[in-house]
């Protein structure tokens, strides 16, 4: 288990894949994070090199694209390593959630 929890906007390697850990984006909100729930809602972080793809993505630096519209509920026991290995700007916290409010609808 992680040295801390993860919180909303930070990225963390998560196993279970096919190729081995896989960078995830996580978009629980930290209120539901602290609750002690078992899942988490996270988004895949892929290299999305194809200019105009219809996939709704947001960057994050140096790791590739997180992929709002493929939103998956997680378990937090999957979380690997002591730290995020990266994270998303503060200053798009607001607009990714928006972006994910307006993909799962109200």
């Amino acid at each position: 288990m992680p040295r801390r929890a993860p919180r909303f906007g930070d990225v963390w390697n998560i196993k279970g894949g096919v190729l081995g850990p896989e960078p995830w984006l996580i978009i629980s909100s930290d209120l539901y994070l602290e609750l002690g729930e078992d899942n988490m809602l996270a988004v895949p972080i892929r290299d999305i090199s194809q200019p105009g793809s219809r996939v709704v993505t947001e960057p994050i630096p140096d790791v590739g694209q997180a992929v709002l519209d493929r939103i998956s509920a997680l378990p937090k026991t999957w979380v690997i390593g002591q730290d995020p290995i990266a994270e998303l700007h503060p200053d798009r916290h607001a607009d990714v959630g928006r972006r994910i409010r307006n993909l799962i609808g109200p």
